[in-house]
């Protein structure tokens, strides 16, 4: 009986054998959970994920030296198993490597076992088995399980899926004698005859999955692909965790040059949009204005500036681009005094790194504790204790007047009075939807496009936005409401359904919001949407950051935020989406429980 999943189109990565190296025992297996949690960590450290492999893929046509494989007794897999199986090398030259094996409604698929992100161990994760993905445990990132192709988050190649059979209760799998970790995705080819020109306008996570989506949905008309940057579309989360890699930003591209020319993507940098007419569908650029026959704004975020006298001084420095980071790095060498204006995530994610770089830092914060206001009281304590153990200064409630220059120091001006003497001062105060340019189309109070399910922008013909500048209805269960999430992973996530929607599909973007960071070295990940929440309940330790948080408001689980307890969230941001998420009544009573949730996943999809 031949099951499904067909060899792919082999392809080799600089970053595949560095994954290979590097994280062999945690992909094979044979590592604890630590090892995946450290791997992850020097990731983020060393900015290799996606931009470690930008252009590196190289398509093998010809059919590759193939064996089969015993891999496993079908008997011992229940439906919904993911497992990892290690392949052995023979001594007629086949290489070892690994592969996930999956059961899902009766049938097996094998595919490759890391997440095109950051090498996560997939058989970690879980399987949506109403969608047939894959989802990463560490960032939440998805793979179709039965192609390979990256469907949701932030894994942009493709994982290779292999030919499965059961004979006489064994599970025989095909591989190849050369197997690789990641594969390029499937794409068309440009047209010349197709006529049409889709613009999209922004040069990062959204931007970037919009134009690798229309590709791989068989679009075949002109893209261009327009960003105010000079940089080709970069891994903008890493410069906030290593500020050394904005030196090299050619290591933090997600594409390269020949990617896009390989698939006839026009990219236009360095390029700014004056303004965007949504009645005429008209882009106006310096010089030049483009007709379009589809559009995706998405743009982002631009750091907030601080209404205060000072706030143009120099040493005051907020981060966005590399060349932000650099002036960051520059500033704030080891010993040097830093405040950090800010503290939720990327205020802190700075102090997190530049304590790291030896810098003597104080965060200043309106809040009491850090990410008060998404996380909470209790848990913000737990965390404000662990920056304390790290040498991190916290001053809660405290709100800066003003900023002065006194010889080579700065003040920061405190409203109780209180002076702060510093070398440098750090922003990180939150951001504003980058869509002034727009116009024609409705906006939210914050100046976001407002979107409909499908992201198509409200009341506009044929234009769309996604990411940061977005704000869509609600997936969380106010569906008469209206959200924005400023994240990586939504960002990727819609740009990839913005463009399946512009060519054409009605899918409706229905994934939970899901988040995470890294804070010297501890990884946090958040799922759901909370504004407001009257329990919070506590499955684990908080001081000891190993734990599962329940969001809790009448009712009814609204986000979860861990620490060291994966794949928790993703398989909460599962659940969310399905509308199977246990009750807070459940999980008072013991009826439902954290350990609970995969196995109620398993049988919900």
């Amino acid at each position: 009986m031949i099951l499904r999943g067909l060899p792919r189109f082999r392809a080799q990565t600089s970053w595949s054998r560095v994954a290979s190296r590097t994280s062999r025992r945690a992909r094979v297996g044979t590592a604890p959970v630590a090892t995946s949690r450290w791997f992850e960590s020097m990731c983020f450290a060393a900015g290799l994920g996606m931009a470690g492999m930008a252009g590196s893929s190289r398509l093998s046509c010809e059919d590759p030296k193939m064996r089969r494989v015993n891999v496993a007794r079908a008997a011992d897999f229940a439906d919904g198993d993911l497992r990892q199986v290690r392949i052995v090398g023979t001594m007629d030259g086949a290489g070892d490597g690994a592969i996930m094996l999956a059961f899902i409604d009766g049938q097996f698929y094998a595919t490759g076992a890391s997440c095109s992100h950051y090498s996560a161990p997939l058989a970690e994760g879980v399987a949506a088995k109403d969608k047939m993905h894959v989802v990463c445990p560490w960032h939440n990132a998805a793979f179709d399980i039965r192609t390979g192709q990256p469907v949701r988050g932030s894994g942009l190649e493709a994982i290779p899926t292999y030919q499965v059979s059961v004979e006489d209760g064994n599970v025989i799998v095909q591989v190849p004698y050369v197997m690789d970790d990641f594969v390029a995705p499937a794409m068309s080819q440009r047209d010349p005859a197709d006529e049409r020109v889709f613009v999209v306008l922004g040069g990062g996570a959204a931007g970037v999955a919009a134009a690798d989506a229309l590709r791989q949905e068989g679009y075949k008309g002109r893209i261009l692909l327009i960003t105010e940057e000079k940089h080709l579309p970069y891994d903008r989360p890493v410069l906030s965790k290593n500020l050394g890699k904005a030196y090299d930003p050619a290591s933090l591209s997600l594409r390269d040059e020949a990617y896009f020319k390989k698939h006839e993507i026009e990219v236009k940098c360095a390029a700014r949009v004056k303004k965007l007419d949504a009645g005429q569908k008209t882009v106006h650029l310096e010089g030049e204005v483009l007709k379009y026959d589809a559009a995706l704004v998405a743009t982002g975020a631009k750091p907030r500036p601080l209404p205060i006298n000072g706030f143009d001084l120099p040493g005051v420095l907020a981060l966005r681009t590399p060349e932000d980071a650099q002036q960051i790095a520059a500033a704030c060498q080891p010993g040097k005094k830093v405040a950090v204006l800010g503290s939720s995530f990327i205020g802190m994610e700075l102090a997190s790194t530049l304590r790291r770089r030896g810098c003597d830092v104080v965060v200043l914060g309106m809040e009491q504790v850090p990410f008060e206001r998404v996380l909470g009281n209790r848990l913000g304590e737990a965390l404000k204790a662990f920056f304390e153990t790290k040498g991190v200064k916290f001053f809660g409630g405290k709100t800066a007047l003003e900023i002065k220059k006194s010889g080579s120091s700065l003040q920061a001006v405190l409203q109780s009075g209180e002076v702060i003497s510093c070398d440098s001062i750090v922003v990180g105060v939150g951001v504003i939807p980058n869509a002034k340019f727009v116009q024609g189309a409705e906006k939210a109070p914050d100046g976001s496009l407002v979107t409909d399910q499908f992201l198509k922008v409200s009341g506009v013909e044929d234009l769309f936005a996604a990411g940061d500048v977005a704000s869509y209805p609600d997936t969380c269960g106010d569906r008469a409401g209206l959200m924005r999430v400023e994240h990586w992973d939504v960002a990727t996530s819609q740009g990839r359904f913005a463009a399946k929607n512009m060519v054409g599909k009605q899918e409706r973007f229905d994934q939970t919001p899901f988040f995470w960071t890294s804070l010297f070295g501890k990884n946090l990940r958040y799922v759901g949407h909370c504004k407001e929440f009257d329990e919070l309940l506590v499955d684990g330790d908080l001081q000891k950051l190993n734990f599962v948080a329940y969001y809790c408001q009448k009712n009814e689980v609204k986000a979860v935020a861990t620490m060291s307890r994966d794949p928790v969230a993703v398989v909460v941001g599962e659940l969310m989406r399905m509308g199977k998420m246990p009750s807070v009544a459940d999980l008072k009573s013991g009826k439902a429980s954290t350990a609970g949730l995969a196995a109620q996943l398993k049988q919900s999809s």
